[in-house]
């Protein structure tokens, strides 16, 4: 026998358990049509033993009510909204629609509907109500709790016990069991409780969200009740420490969720619930504790709790499959449960039988042999049960049938309402009345068991019994009154399911515009005015939120109960134009990590939504600037017109280097270390210039004196990396309409004193400050060296070496007279010796390193320790004086992006209206390139490639490594709001106009944790795909129409170790995971380094995906002529006019830096 018809005849027994069977099956299987006989044998009882009698005060729900929003969502709209596959909402969850509300509507207002609606209907005096205590989690306030808003009812009557219960869902029913145990106590004082528990179930954008979800529901607790809890002790408890789903970020309604261990959780803490509320059940009736009964007959004992033992079942119900999962399971526990009885049986049997008797009930006699041949199964740990798909489908089919019997009516409300949270047992209980109570059903004597779960985790499960009230009950406070509540009048005030027809059915899209409304509003601050809905979207006698003063108070109306909603879908959207008009800017401000949607400010006369459009964090660019390494002393490093020629492919910036750089790598002793399979190595020195660096892309000379009236003196406290930077910070100021900069006059490359305290910098360098050092050391060793001994002594030494090296100690005619030349020649040039600086090699190096060669004694620079602190991000904020947050990054070559995100991320915050980014690095100066140079060489990343156009060729299959390069960058990203004020003003005078060049979506920026050098293509895949997963979550932006509207600026550096390990192979892998080979090859590709080198921690492609937005051209890749086979099928730029609407950036660095960035054209919308 197979282990699934193991554990179909083991649950099967369990079915069994209470039935008389008429005849043997065989042992070795147990059929389907078995399997109907015993379910139909079961069925004709659903007692479990002797009805209790409990203690007489039959303490229960009198009455109940129920609100949720009037509008709603349907899930299989939303389905197609989301894009998902047909059925995935409402089939794979169980769900038909969900409750949508906006910001006019919270849990107070909420619980105020619901509780005044119940005292209007049920004529309930509030003097009658001696405790008033509320189950909720979303919380509006971390002290004041929702049942001290609710006094409001009760005016006149301040003597009222309870309070707010928090504990995730489950608050609700800590506040029923409460009540119950209040109104059963010495304490009660006459007076009715009222429960309240109310919530909006609230997700991120994601997989959750489709179990959102609003409503409330109130209960009037007291004695005598038509549904009660007839004996206290019919109830039992889970707890435990779990964090399945919580709530630990108060800036957020969103909670943390780990959905498969929540719903283990459920699955745990109903299993627990069940087995000891089937045990406390079992010992009451068999034992007949309650009552006093005398002897118990033989039938009696037959009895034992079971799935089918109760006429109702309502459960905690996230989503309805859920329910349904966990109804399956109660059948494997009484498998289990009666599979521990019969082994026990057996043993007791096995002794008895030596005296002649048994205590074998006549059911379980007859039960089934087969049923007994799944121990394996029923006794293996629990836990290895619930990843079992074999034997959840045959629960889900054996308990098919029950299911629709026992829960449909509960479940009814809620898979059209959605989560509740606290309130969803409390939703199940009225539905359950007001379907089958309306039918006239729910007759006394039948029973329902409800289970409540709040993660966290607490969950109870308990018994109520429908009875026929007495008609001596005395309900209010000195028995003034008589009142009996029936069934029949809960289910027809109720009248749910006629009410829920009348709501109205709003587009999906509304689901989201409602959350990203609600989390404006919670983090919006003080003083509030909601916008929606407005009063006709609402039922009559709603509740909702005035407002929200300056000192954080809430006040609350009422809808007017004679007031007449709109017609059902003549009404429009539900989301007024304000926030349709928020929502297209959050479109373009809001980061793929789904962060803050407005800054955090409060304002006195902010005294509507409108006040929010003032502070918006929408990611405009409106300023950029590149700094190229032409190397030509005739070409302005920032010339105006070289992000132009840059996307335009009219620019070559890469060089051949001197002699001098190459035989200064030469000396450098580098040497290769070459692996072979099988792990030998060979070892391969660098000793010609041959097989060095040959070509580079180097900056030209930088006066920032002559440029931008920077001091010679603070000019020289730079080093190159930093005076790049500068330079690119200011140039891309003017370009923003900051600055005039219109000549070197200081003042004119000041920002205004408005907006200093609101910008802010980010510099980013793979070597910050460390030519300024290594040219220091490098100074200094040369002083000790070359420096510390004049030329003509070295002539002198040399001499005599050779002497004493000749067999007979002197030297031929010919050397002599070498010697009195050079010697000769030394003297004049040491006599005539100008302190002029070098050109050439060292034309871009700063005034500290020219006097290197300098024969003079070494004297230690005081301007050092400005080099190599004060760095560029403190150099522009003292020259422009930007006085916001300010701060460096190094993540290698993927500094850049990097930066960017950072930015990003202050205006966010709202830490700035406005951010600077800069880079600079100078990796190709004459510093640094004999040791960056050779440490690229060793690591054979670098080429040696003599022809620029075989040194510099990205993604072709003759690619040989990467050509260092140097320059820099500078981008102004602003707020929308702050620029669109700008737009408003008079340009400042010289200014040129504010523009927005292009708008930032999105940035990512993480850790691969992989290596210092090799790229980890997974994570970056994956990292790839949660990028462009969040894009289309938040944007609504698909793979798809970045593929065929969009351009990829990519990373690639020309390394090339082999196919798999190239910079381009990874590169590409990645993207052919993340879009598939369809979208992929229809997605132009893009790369810069082939014009201007690798120039390490700067980032042209950023500043060139702008420019490429803006003047929808491309450059093409240069010098492609080989397709490498091993990239596939790739869509190689040949340059020229491109239509374009986004610009996808890919990022990394040494050390495992990954980042992504994602701009969009600036009519974007």
């Amino acid at each position: 026998m197979t282990s699934h018809a193991m554990a179909v005849g083991a649950v099967a027994g369990a079915i069994a358990s209470t039935a008389v069977l008429q005849h043997h099956h065989r042992t070795s299987s147990l059929s389907r049509e078995n399997l109907a006989s015993y379910a139909a044998a079961n069925s004709s009882s659903t007692s479990s033993g002797a009805s209790p009698t409990g203690n007489g005060k039959n303490i229960g729900i009198l009455a109940i009510e129920v609100y949720t929003p009037r509008t709603f969502i349907s899930q299989s709209a939303f389905e197609e909204h989301t894009g998902v596959s047909s059925g995935r909402y409402t089939l794979g969850l169980g769900q038909d629609g969900m409750a949508v509300t906006g910001d006019a509507e919270d849990v107070n207002s909420m619980a105020l509907t619901v509780t005044h609606s119940l005292l209007e209907k049920y004529n309930i005096d509030p003097a009658s109500v001696g405790r008033l205590e509320v189950g909720t989690e979303t919380l509006v306030d971390k002290s004041k709790s929702t049942k001290t808003v609710l006094m409001d009812l009760f005016l006149g009557n301040t003597d009222i016990e309870g309070a707010t219960v928090i504990n995730a869902c489950y608050g609700g029913t800590s506040a029923l069991l409460n009540a119950f145990n209040w109104v059963e106590s010495d304490s009660w004082d006459g007076r009715y409780a009222i429960v309240v528990a109310v919530d909006i179930a609230t997700y991120a954008r994601g997989p959750a969200r489709p179990t959102c979800g609003a409503g409330a529901v109130a209960v009037l607790v007291g004695r005598n009740a038509p549904l009660a809890m007839i004996d206290p002790r019919e109830r039992a408890t889970h707890a435990s420490n779990v964090y399945d789903f919580f709530k630990p970020d108060h800036t957020v309604e969103y909670p943390v969720v780990d959905g498969a261990l929540s719903q283990l959780c459920y699955y745990r803490a109903l299993e627990d619930c069940y087995s000891k509320f089937c045990d406390k059940v079992d010992r009451l009736n068999n034992n007949c504790v309650v009552g006093g009964c005398g002897e118990v007959d033989e039938q009696q004992q037959q009895h034992y709790f079971h799935a089918e033992a109760a006429d109702y079942f309502v459960f905690h119900a996230p989503y309805n499959k859920l329910v349904q999962k966990s109804y399956g399971r109660m059948y494997f526990m009484d498998a289990r449960r009666r599979h521990a009885r019969e082994r026990m049986m057996m043993t007791e049997d096995s002794e008895e039988k030596k005296e002649g008797s048994t205590h074998s009930t006549a059911a379980e006699a007859a039960a089934p042999q087969s049923v007994l041949f799944a121990y394996e199964d029923l006794t293996k740990p629990i836990e290895e049960t619930y990843s079992d798909k074999g034997l959840e489908d045959t629960l889900k089919s054996i308990s098919k049938a029950s299911y629709s019997q026992r829960l449909t009516d509960a479940n009814a409300a809620s898979k059209i309402v959605g989560n509740t949270y606290t309130a969803s047992v409390f939703l199940g209980l009225a539905s359950l009345i007001d379907k089958a109570g309306s039918r006239g059903d729910l007759t006394p004597g039948k029973t329902a068991v409800v289970f409540s779960y709040g993660s966290g985790a607490l969950a109870t499960m308990y018994r109520l019994h429908v009875r026929t009230p007495t008609t001596s009950s005395s309900a209010a406070c000195g028995g003034s009154s008589e009142r009996i509540f029936t069934i029949e009048e809960m289910a027809q005030k109720l009248n749910l399911s006629a009410r829920l027809a009348t709501r109205e059915e709003v587009h999906p899209q509304e689901l989201d515009l409602a959350l990203e409304t609600r989390a404006r509003m919670h983090r919006c601050g003080a003083p509030y005015s909601p916008v929606y809905p407005t009063v006709g979207r609402m039922f009559p006698g709603t509740y909702f939120l005035n407002g929200i003063d300056s000192k954080w108070v809430r006040s609350y109306s009422r809808v007017p109960l004679d007031s007449e909603p709109e017609p059902a879908g003549k009404a429009g959207m539900l989301a007024p134009p304000i926030v349709l008009r928020l929502a297209q800017r959050d479109s373009v401000s809001t980061p793929a990590t789904g962060m803050l949607d407005v800054l955090t400010h409060s304002h006195e006369n902010a005294i509507d939504t409108y006040s929010e459009a003032k502070h918006r964090v929408a990611c405009v660019i409106t300023g950029t600037s590149a700094g190229l390494p032409h190397g030509d002393e005739a070409v302005n490093v920032f010339d105006a017109s070289n992000l132009q020629r840059l996307v335009e492919g009219k620019v070559q910036c890469i060089r051949p280097i001197s002699g001098s750089l190459k035989m200064a790598m030469v000396d450098k002793n580098v040497v290769q270390v070459k692996k072979y399979p099988g792990g030998k190595t060979e070892r391969i020195p660098i000793t010609s210039d041959k097989d060095v660096i040959k070509v580079a892309a180097q900056l030209g000379p930088l006066d920032l004196n002559a440029n931008y009236g920077v001091p010679e003196g603070l000019a020289e406290t730079m080093d190159i990396a930093a005076q790049v930077a500068v330079a690119a910070g200011l140039e891309a100021l003017k370009s923003a309409g900051l600055v005039s900069g219109k000549s070197n006059d200081p003042s004119e490359w000041m920002l205004p004193e408005q907006y200093r305290d609101t910008t802010g910098v980010v510099y980013a360098s793979s070597f910050p400050a460390m030519d300024a050092a290594v040219g220091e050391v490098m100074r200094f060793l040369q002083s000790k060296t070359v420096g510390a001994q004049s030329a003509e002594r070295l002539v002198f030494t040399l001499r005599n070496r050779l002497l004493r090296a000749s067999p007979d100690r002197q030297l031929a005619d010919d050397d002599e007279a070498a010697f009195a030349r050079l010697l000769s020649r030394v003297r004049e040039v040491e006599g005539g010796k100008s302190s002029s600086s070098h050109g050439g090699d060292d034309a871009s190096e700063s005034s500290s390193t020219s006097s290197t060669a300098s024969s003079g004694p070494y004297e230690f620079d005081r301007k050092f320790l400005f080099r190599v602190l004060v760095l560029g991000n403190a150099q522009l904020a003292q020259l422009a004086g930007c006085r916001g947050p300010n701060t460096q990054t190094n993540a290698a070559c993927a500094g850049t992006t990097q930066a960017i995100g950072m930015a990003q991320d202050m205006l966010i915050s709202g830490r700035a209206e406005r951010v600077v980014v800069v880079a600079g690095d100078n990796g190709s100066g004459a510093t640094l390139l004999p040791w960056l140079g050779s440490g690229f060489r060793a690591l054979g990343a670098a080429t040696i490639q003599e022809a620029v156009e075989d040194a510099a060729c990205p993604f072709d299959k003759r690619r040989s490594g990467m050509v260092l390069g140097a320059g820099g960058i500078g981008m102004v990203l602003e707020t929308e709001s702050s620029c669109q004020e700008r737009m408003k003003l008079p340009a400042i005078p010289g200014c040129q106009p504010c523009q927005i060049r292009a708008r930032l979506l999105a940035t990512q920026y993480s850790n691969s944790a992989f290596h210092g050098a090799a790229l980890d293509r997974k994570h970056i895949a994956s990292e790839l795909k949660r990028f462009l997963n969040d894009i289309e979550l938040i944007h609504g932006i698909s793979k798809a129409e970045i593929a065929t509207h969009g351009v990829y600026f990519s990373h690639e550096t020309s390394t090339h170790a082999s196919p798999a390990a190239s910079c381009s192979g990874n590169e590409v892998a990645a993207l052919r995971s993340a879009f598939g080979d369809d979208l992929l090859s229809k997605m132009l590709i893009l790369n810069t380094k082939g014009f201007t080198g690798h120039p390490m921690g700067v980032s042209f492609e950023d500043v060139a995906a702008v420019e490429v937005l803006m003047r929808q051209v491309v450059p093409p890749i240069p010098n492609y002529k080989e397709k490498d086979d091993y990239l596939g099928d790739i869509k190689i730029s040949n340059g020229g006019a491109y239509a374009c609407r986004y610009a996808l950036r890919f990022a990394a660095g040494f050390g495992s830096q990954v980042a992504f960035a994602m701009y969009a054209s600036a009519q974007h919308e």
